[in-house]
């Protein structure tokens, strides 16, 4: 957890470094030329806007390209301008609209794919294709309840395993358009393919369908998918028949669509299918960064296009990705020079991006102070040694790439922003080679949010872009008020006062619970004065402990005089026994009732005080009128607890006008935990007044 956080910071700080380098170089790139830092190994950030400044054109009104940053080989920075779509632009506008209506296909394989169908399908039934024959209605499968009206289903396949994937094949008549639209990671076996991402030559498959697969490659899980796909509809005769001379719908164009896993498998299926649909079309969201290999990626930029949000994850897994994060995270905590507490309350603490570079050099040593004589740093260097041996043999040393044209959708709102702001622009396949660690590169991965910033995209909008100061002096840090869980803002007493009272509370709940807050022991004396040894017994607030013979003693025997009761006779059943309405409760006993159960309620709202108290600071009214006079509240509470040993529980009771039982209680068990509890909230009040002394009085 310290290393991936601090791995993230790492990014984060060498992308500001080179954003602020970047604002000093007036000669920027135009597309295709580079612009290369010295320093650095990732672009990375936490917030919004991480990777991109737009750059305006002259005294153009609307911004025309984007500067984004790439890593070469995790070791330098390259600044590329990157074309922005535009609204004037056709071809642009068109992709984008097609995006935006295919994307919700994505969706709808997810989640309303076997809605449709329920009322239809017999009982675990793993397909479905509409048969014209038998006069079924179009609209009999339309998906209007989803708000699709023009789309109607035509054939649909639940089968779900290593090998198989679910999908739909429907007919779209806003766009004219057959839709096979494969739904992505969603189970067990989704997540075994996903992670099979080696290389398999395409040279058989090529053959096969009809295309030239010499020398290129592509994912292993996700073309066992595709084949199955490609089979499945092959032998269904899905296509064949809606594309025959007597069907309305074969002039329509043919797209596939799929998001995450499916995406991967609709670029690959797009492959399979376009010898014999030259025209066909896929749209991939945020696919799997591990595809084809470099040049097929290339050469499918004529019918494939792929969107990827901002800081997605998936669109990066790679293997050279996972390895390089790999290294660099075993860097990073080989470069921890403070005790690891340390860098975890650090860590957990706010960081601007302003104090990235003095936060980490607190925590981290430069590389090359790493101490490389460790068996640490041994081991980790035997198998980085072990692992590049492997990569350089056999179809693993091959890089696979995301494939088609890449539209990056990135958010410029910035980080805290409560609804983000993206410019869409065309993106380079080398740009995702990189796994950046932010807080969003998980949800960003989501298909609902996409198909909403993909709705509401508009390219005549300008946006307004974070910049960045260049100046070496860095401001005093300001201190973000937020609860931030161990940080401990006022140091260790907080936390040691929390142990405290949690203590004191946990006492004070016991304390109630059992039958032995006193133990009373009893003489009986007689009308001549003479006493005699008496049944005692231990008694709480709100129960007694029942008396038993003991074992292999008789105690039913008649006993006419109490005189003769024997006590060694009897012990403890460890058994609490309600009182009944035989003992008459009085203002003391009723006191003690009443006094623990508030002592345990107003220590726990100072308890809760102390508790946050270790996640963010609290001023110094805070501290005395709350925690002070809460647990002093406590106290005293808690110290009426033992008015109950002034009760009738511990006084004498005449059994008679002659005989009368003497009773003496001393504290039990129960009795020495509320002392102890009441001893602790005092501990706690005081604490908190020396805390008050010390903090500063709250703005």
């Amino acid at each position: 957890y310290v290393g991936g956080k601090l791995l993230a910071r790492v990014q984060a700080e060498r992308r500001v470094k080179a954003i602020q380098e970047l604002q000093q170089t007036s000669n920027l790139s135009n597309e295709g030329k580079s612009l290369t830092e010295s320093e650095g190994d990732g672009a990375s950030d936490n917030g919004g806007n991480r990777r991109a400044q737009l750059m305006n054109e002259g005294k153009q009104r609307r911004r025309q390209s984007i500067l984004t940053l790439q890593t070469e080989d995790g070791q330098n920075y390259v600044v590329m301008a990157k074309q922005l779509l535009q609204s004037q632009n056709r071809e642009d506008a068109e992709i984008l609209s097609l995006a935006s209506h295919y994307a919700i296909y994505a969706q709808y394989v997810y989640f309303h794919m076997y809605a449709v169908l329920e009322e239809y399908l017999p009982d675990k039934a793993q397909s479905f294709i509409r048969d014209f024959t038998l006069g079924e209605r179009l609209d009999e499968y339309s998906l209007a309840m989803f708000d699709m009206p023009y789309a109607h289903l035509y054939c649909a396949s639940f089968e779900n395993g290593i090998t198989q994937t679910p999908y739909s094949i429907l007919v779209d008549e806003m766009q004219r358009s057959i839709v096979i639209t494969i739904r992505g990671t969603n189970s067990l076996e989704d997540w075994v393919i996903d992670l099979q991402y080696v290389p398999l030559p395409l040279e058989q498959i090529g053959s096969i369908c009809g295309f030239d697969g010499t020398n290129h490659y592509c994912h292993k899980g996700v073309l066992t998918r595709a084949k199955w796909l490609y089979n499945d509809i092959r032998k269904k005769e899905v296509l064949k028949k809606i594309y025959s001379q007597d069907s309305e719908y074969k002039d329509f164009d043919l797209v596939v669509v799929g998001h995450s896993l499916g995406g991967g498998c609709a670029q690959v299926l797009s492959l399979m299918l376009r010898p014999s649909f030259p025209s066909l079309r896929c749209f991939a969201f945020e696919p799997p960064g591990c595809i084809f290999d470099e040049n097929l990626a290339e050469d499918c930029k004529e019918w494939i296009i792929s969107i990827v949000r901002h800081d997605d994850l998936v669109p990066r897994i790679t293997q050279p990705n996972l390895e390089s994060l790999r290294d660099e995270f075993l860097d990073v905590i080989a470069r921890i020079k403070v005790p690891k507490y340390k860098a975890f309350h650090d860590v957990r603490a706010p960081c601007p991006e302003s104090h990235l570079k003095k936060r980490n050099e607190k925590m981290l040593c430069p590389k090359k102070e790493i101490d490389r004589d460790t068996d640490f740093y041994a081991i980790v260097q035997a198998f980085r040694n072990e692992r590049a041996l492997k990569n350089q043999t056999g179809a693993v040393a091959t890089k696979l790439y995301i494939p088609g044209r890449i539209i990056h959708l990135v958010d410029t709102a910035g980080a805290g922003a409560e609804t983000g702001i993206y410019v869409p622009y065309w993106a380079s396949k080398y740009e995702f080679n990189q796994v950046i660690l932010s807080s969003r590169m998980l949800p960003d991965h989501a298909m609902p949010p996409l198909v909403e910033i993909l709705n509401s995209l508009n390219l005549d909008e300008e946006h307004e872009v974070k910049t960045w100061h260049t100046e070496e002096a860095v401001e005093e840090e300001i201190e973000v008020r937020r609860i931030v869980p161990f940080s401990n803002p006022h140091g260790r007493l907080p936390m040691t006062l929390t142990a405290v009272s949690l203590g004191a509370f946990i006492m004070s709940i016991a304390c109630a619970q059992g039958c032995s807050f006193v133990s009373r022991t009893t003489m009986i004396q007689d009308a001549n004065g003479e006493l005699y040894p008496g049944l005692g017994l231990d008694a709480g607030i709100w129960s007694y402990a029942v008396m038993k013979c003991k074992k292999g003693v008789s105690c039913e025997s008649n006993i006419t005089d109490i005189t003769e009761l024997n006590v060694n006779d009897f012990e403890d059943s460890h058994y609490c026994q309600p009182y009944s309405d035989v003992f008459v409760i009085d203002g003391h006993w009723k006191l003690a009732r009443i006094a623990g159960p508030f002592a345990s309620l107003v220590g726990l709202v100072g308890l809760a005080f102390c508790g946050v108290a270790t996640c963010t600071k609290l001023g110094k009214r805070s501290w005395t009128n709350m925690s002070v006079l809460l647990f002093l509240v406590a106290c005293v509470l808690q110290g009426m607890q033992l008015s109950y040993l002034r009760s009738d529980m511990c006084t004498d009771w005449d059994f008679s006008s002659d005989m009368t039982a003497m009773a003496a209680c001393k504290l039990s068990t129960e009795g020495i935990l509320a002392v102890v509890a009441c001893i602790l909230w005092f501990v706690s009040s005081v604490t908190s007044l020396v805390m008050s002394r010390q903090v500063k009085h709250s703005s």
